[in-house]
């Protein structure tokens, strides 16, 4: 799931260069027959054209993506695909960023899951986007960060940057998203009666998506209302659906959701019939308090009960004690609308002494989602150009395994479940393709690349909405990673909208089956999640 997010002060106002030339490749400027239609000019001729350019002496000015500078002061609080809740500065005299893991679950190093990179600071260099990271004008590129390294003060932690594919960063004016550094993550597992439990495939990530916002709002009477969710999950170890045995597990198990649900003025949350419904949802949602005891600028749910809910069938929940797995809220403020942003951070635990079975625990599921409202979109609604990062750095291609023969039951009915795996390798490395900008020419919209605006994808949009504000989604051409098809066309996705801010979620849905039968039932799923926000 990786977001790259730019907005401007307004809708009416943001001009950036950027969006012209996102217009000028998807409109037939790029010379691509698979790009959207260009769009009718009334043409003029002679007099009735009428004075034409600016008038003389009037200078160009280039419309203000970011701020004009940045500071310590501006603090950026946000969520990341890898579950973790992060506060961020930068100061663009000096070229240094701050970054803070306030809440995660991504362990420090391989071989272990109990030390994590909660808690820690990483101070680090960044540089604008030159080369072939750079970006079509110098406003763009003025508003673009590279990380370059980062480390704690004491040196006992440094993030490892993958030159090739570095997390990059793109602020607007009060919203910030793109990539955080990633990490190498591997568990062998807690032996137990001769099984190994637990165990997490090593993967390595260049960079988790990220969004974040320099306002949120802290009062969840505000924040209440009937919203649709479209987010991605991982869980590292995997879970039993992954092989015809109903034991085998392969690790990094995708799930994608695509769910509608009401979150009431009490922090409380109201499913309807949607699957994973409610689905970060445990405590009623209250605003999270610091360790010194001062009131935090986001809002928390903990486990109600043994386990956090999580999203999918069949995931492994191993716990003896009440789950510290938990959900962060951060309702940020962009343009006077309200962006709500969920993160799940997962919990794992281990003790190999011969007294401390009963410590270890597993709920290690993270993720993010995106939460709109439910209220019908209007056509003219999403038009112009975006720019954002998807879930392709996480997970791009997803294999099949197989389905449990051990039947779950939901509501009374026997489920079958099934479920993929993305194996190390099997994300994109591509900047290209993770950091995408998206044209909206409705009814239909293309994803393209955003440092040479040439298009990737395109889509069909269906505007109909039997469920208010999801727009049904198909892809007219398949969007690739070097010869890899991240999706085809003709699948199938949704789409929605809050404030300047969207998601588009493909093959978000997993089929349930009520029978075990392998040879026929399609257990995989290659969902893709890309949210962005509005240029122009």
């Amino acid at each position: 799931m990786a977001f790259k997010l730019w907005a401007g002060s307004s809708a009416s106002t943001m001009t950036g260069a950027f969006a012209l030339s996102v217009l000028l490749a998807a409109c037939g400027g790029s010379g691509k027959a698979d790009a959207p239609g260009a769009v009718a000019v009334p043409q003029c001729s002679g007099a009735s054209c009428g004075a034409q350019g600016q008038p003389p002496g009037t200078p160009v000015v280039a419309a203000k993506l970011c701020p004009d500078s940045l500071d310590y002061s501006t603090t950026y609080t946000g969520g990341s695909g890898s579950g973790e809740y992060i506060k961020m500065q930068f100061n663009s005299a000096t070229k240094k960023y701050q970054m803070t893991f306030i809440e995660s679950a991504v362990p420090i190093s391989v071989g272990q899951v109990n030390v994590t990179r909660a808690g820690l600071t990483i101070t680090g260099d960044y540089d604008n986007p030159t080369g072939s990271f750079a970006l079509p004008t110098a406003e763009q590129n003025r508003c673009a960060i590279v990380l370059k390294n980062g480390t704690t003060a004491d040196g006992t932690y440094s993030v490892t940057i993958n030159p090739q594919d570095p997390p990059m960063l793109f602020v607007g004016e009060g919203i910030i998203g793109g990539g955080i550094p990633g990490a190498t993550i591997q568990f062998s597992g807690v032996t137990s009666l001769g099984i190994p439990i637990g165990v997490v495939p090593q993967r390595t990530f260049d960079s988790y998506p990220f969004l974040g916002f320099s306002q949120t709002v802290t009062d969840f009477t505000q924040v209440a209302g009937a919203y649709n969710e479209v987010g991605f999950r991982m869980s590292p170890e995997g879970n039993p659906a992954q092989g015809t045995d109903g034991l085998t597990t392969t690790g990094w198990a995708p799930q994608a959701v695509q769910a509608s649900e009401t979150l009431n003025a009490d922090g409380t949350c109201t499913p309807d019939s949607s699957p994973n419904s409610c689905v970060l949802t445990g405590t009623p949602w209250t605003l999270r308090t610091n360790a010194d005891g001062s009131p935090d600028n986001v809002f928390v749910s903990r486990a109600n009960g043994l386990a956090y809910p999580a999203a999918g069938v069949g995931v492994l929940q191993l716990l003896f004690a009440p789950s510290l797995a938990h959900g962060i809220m951060i309702v940020g403020k962009v343009n006077n609308q309200l962006v709500p942003v969920m993160i799940r951070v997962g919990y794992a635990h281990t003790d190999n002494t011969p007294t401390g079975i009963l410590n270890n625990a597993l709920d290690d599921q993270l993720g993010i989602s995106l939460l709109a409202p439910a209220t019908k979109i209007a056509q003219t609604a999403l038009k112009g150009g975006y720019i954002g990062a998807n879930s392709a750095s996480a997970c791009a291609l997803v294999t099949t395994i197989g389905q449990s023969p051990n039947p779950i039951y939901v509501n009374g009915q026997p489920v079958y479940a099934a479920s993929g795996t993305c194996t190390d390798g099997s994300a994109s490395f591509n900047p290209g393709v993770n950091y995408g900008a998206t044209l909206f020419q409705s009814p239909s919209a293309a994803l393209l690349n955003p440092f040479t605006s040439t298009a990737s994808s395109n889509f069909s949009l269906d505007f109909t909405q039997t469920q208010p504000g999801i727009v049904n989604v198909t892809a007219t051409k398949p969007l690739m990673s070097g010869s890899t098809a991240l999706y085809n066309a003709g699948d199938t996705g949704v789409m929605v909208q809050v404030g300047p801010v969207y998601g588009l979620l493909m093959n978000g849905i997993n089929p349930t089956f009520t029978t075990n039968d392998p040879a026929h039932n399609i257990g995989k799923v290659n969902p893709f999640l890309s949210i962005g926000a509005f240029v122009e």
